[in-house]
Order: structure tokens, then C-alpha cells, then sequence
């Protein structure tokens, strides 16, 4: 019996098939995306960064034209950018802020990337190892999907330069990166993505999963897909304003505040003139921009510490859809007031082109100080110290 037994373990283990390699795995889905005519699909991701409300959502929209025309926008909450190429001539489009710049298609990722401020880390530095895991059956879109699993991992790098040249630039510590690689059209149809960061100053952890769905292969695309015609308000640059970087903060000290009038989402009016006489710090934010959620419950706290004070909060939305905002707020009430930019002209009126902006308004009406970016709570109770407010528990 103990003979039988072993016999048949041993052939068990003897007809096992080996996996396949990982790195011909991810070489054979990269090009087998290249060997259709055409592919198109709608790739959702959600983003973890430990901000408060939970993941960041992003739909990104991708089509391939062989041979070399490529489209990839990219939409998150109000914000979309646009990669299009004809095969000559690559476009890439911010629409916040209004910008556009145009390469050469044939320099390449590389070159895309510089145009939007982003240096890539020398890849002839990184080392990534690589394993197929196993095998799994996953659904999308109702339709099941047999698909080898695969993992790369890199070890260690650092990016040539942060987003602000000044400051440290990212260096990331550990990332591995989890495919599914469907094994009879041999593309990846969904992965996550796990690395964790030093930057600026801070050990920063990042979980992305992307699905991709509505996938469709060697279907009749338009050519008109891949041509991009700027808008009438849109500037062509070298570069664009991605990430809201020292340039774009204005220098408003010492001037009067523009007149303005915004409304709640249950339509409580505020405007300047309303507010004469009081300090106030305006608070441009968006659902989806990281370090705005990180700087609410801070908010919060300087809200309450001053309750008792005349110092008003208005947390000013930069122009998103109203479903989108009052879906955000229904998980995140805000014990300050939140307002719609709408058609006001408040972000045009403030120089506002990056998240979040503070701006601080005294009681004569003129503009204290004002800052672009989050740098934790020191800093903005450092800029509300500025109205020369005195917190309840030390009034005299």
C-alpha cells in the first residue's frame, strides 16, 4: 500500500507542469497589444495613499491605431489629461491648466513624460526580478478570463528630480507590481501595483489597482481619435503646470481680495462683501487631489479651536461636477462650510492653478498671505497665526 502510494505521489509530481517564465510572460504582453490592429478599453483605478475618504478613483481611456497612433486621457474628478498622438506628432493636454505642448512622437515615453515636469530614474539603474506565481481565473465584465499570475519586483531607485527641483527627490524603497496575463490573448487584464517611498521627508505608501474593461480588439476606430486640436482658451508650453510647483503660486500679499459670491450645495450665498470685517482663509480644494483630504481634518482642528472667534473657513471647490462633490461630502462632512467655484470666476480672480491653495483674507479686506500646497499643520496654523487671532482658550 505504502508502495501504491508512493508511486502514485511521485507521478503527480511528475506530470506537473512547469510554470512559464515570468519576464517572457511581460515581454509576449507587451507585444501582443502592439500585434492587433486595434485596441481600445477603459482602465479604472483606484489609489490608496492613507488620505482620509478612502481611495482616489481614476478612469483612464485607451486606444491603439496601428500602425503608431495612440490615445490615453486620463479623468479624475474634474481633472483630465490627454496624451494623443497621430504618429508624427504627440499632443499632451492638462485641462486645468489649460495647456498644451506637442514632441516629436518618435522621442518616446521619455519625452512625454519631460513635458510634464517628470524626470525618469536611469532604467539601466533598475534591476527588477521577476515570477509567475501560479494561475487564477478572474471575471471582468461577466466574462471569465484564465490568466497566468505574475510578479515583478524592484528592489530600490530614486526618480532624477521631485516635482519641485528645491526638495529631495523621491526615492523608492520597495515596489512589486502583480499581473493577471490572459493566457489565450496574452494581455494583462488587470494589476496591482505596491511601493512605498521616501519623499520629502516622509515614508509614503502607495496600493494602485487598475481593471480594464470594455475591451475591444480590431475594432473600426476613427482616425479623428488621434488628431488634437486645442482648445481656444488652451496656451501651448514647454512644459506644463502638472504639479503646481513654486511658480505657480502668486504673490497676492498686500492686495485688496477680488470681490466674489459662491453658494453651498444647499445654496447659502457667501460672498466678500458679506464677510467684510471677518478674517478669512479660503481653502481651493478637490475631491480627488491627495494633499487637499490630508489638510481637512486640519481644517477641522483650527475650525474648532476658533469657533468662538470670527474667523471663517469656506472650503472652495474647484469647479467639479455638483454630484461629484455632494457623493465626497456625504462620506466626508466638513464642519466648515464647502462651496461650488462654479461660473463665480474665483479661481481665475485668486491666480488659482494648483491644489490646495490657502488664501488668507484680513478684516480690512486685503490679502494677508497665501500658500499652494499642504505641509501639515504647522504650516497652516503658522499662515492663520498671520490674522493675529487669539484661539478661545487663551482669550484674555
Amino acid at each position: 500500500m505504502r508502495v501504491f502510494v508512493a508511486f502514485v505521489l511521485l507521478a503527480c509530481v511528475g506530470a506537473a507542469q512547469p510554470l512559464p517564465d515570468a519576464q517572457k510572460l511581460y515581454d509576449r504582453a507587451e507585444a501582443a497589444a502592439k500585434s492587433f490592429h486595434s485596441l481600445q478599453y477603459t482602465a479604472e483605478m483606484t489609489m490608496e495613499m492613507g488620505v482620509p475618504s478612502g481611495p482616489i478613483t481614476t478612469t483612464i481611456g485607451v486606444a491603439y491605431l496601428n500602425p503608431g497612433k495612440t490615445r490615453m486621457e486620463i479623468k479624475t474628478g474634474s481633472m483630465s489629461m490627454l496624451d494623443v498622438s497621430d504618429g508624427e506628432t504627440t499632443w499632451v493636454y492638462n485641462s486645468m491648466a489649460k495647456q498644451y505642448a506637442k514632441i516629436p512622437a518618435a522621442q518616446g515615453p521619455a519625452a512625454v513624460m519631460a513635458v510634464m515636469g517628470v524626470k525618469l530614474p536611469d532604467i539601466s539603474l533598475i534591476h527588477p526580478s521577476y515570477k509567475t506565481t501560479g494561475e487564477e481565473t478572474i471575471e471582468i465584465d461577466g466574462q471569465k478570463h484564465e490568466c497566468w499570475v505574475v510578479e515583478m519586483q524592484i528592489a530600490e531607485f530614486s526618480f532624477a528630480s521631485g516635482p519641485n527641483d528645491k526638495a529631495p527627490p523621491p526615492k523608492v524603497t520597495s515596489a512589486v507590481m502583480t499581473s493577471w496575463i490572459d493566457k489565450k490573448l496574452g494581455i494583462d487584464l488587470q494589476f496591482t501595483f505596491a511601493m512605498k517611498m521616501q519623499m520629502g521627508g516622509k515614508d509614503v505608501e502607495m496600493h494602485q489597482k487598475v481593471v480594464k474593461r470594455n475591451m475591444k480588439i480590431d475594432q473600426p476606430l476613427a482616425e479623428a481619435m488621434f488628431t488634437f486640436t486645442p482648445p481656444p482658451d488652451a496656451k501651448e508650453v514647454k512644459e506644463l503646470n502638472l504639479f503646481g510647483m513654486a511658480n505657480a503660486k502668486a504673490n497676492l500679499a498686500g492686495k485688496p481680495a477680488p470681490a466674489f459670491e459662491v453658494k453651498t450645495l444647499g445654496g447659502e450665498t457667501f460672498s466678500l462683501a458679506k464677510l467684510k470685517g471677518k478674517p478669512l482663509l479660503l481653502d481651493f480644494w478637490a475631491t480627488w487631489c491627495g494633499p487637499c483630504r490630508k489638510s481637512m481634518p486640519v481644517l477641522e482642528k483650527i475650525a474648532r479651536d476658533f469657533k468662538d472667534s470670527d474667523l471663517v473657513i469656506l472650503g472652495v471647490n474647484t469647479g467639479e461636477d455638483r454630484e461629484v462633490v455632494e457623493e465626497f461630502l456625504k462620506k466626508t462632512p466638513l464642519e466648515y462650510p464647502a462651496v461650488l467655484s462654479g461660473e463665480s470666476g474665483i479661481l481665475e480672480s485668486y491666480k488659482v492653478t494648483a491644489y490646495p491653495t490657502f488664501i488668507l483674507i484680513g478684516r480690512d479686506g486685503k490679502i494677508i498671505a497665501n500658500e499652494v500646497g499642504f505641509g501639515g499643520e504647522d504650516q497652516l496654523r503658522e499662515l492663520v497665526g498671520k490674522a493675529e487671532l487669539v484661539p478661545p482658550s487663551h482669550d484674555r
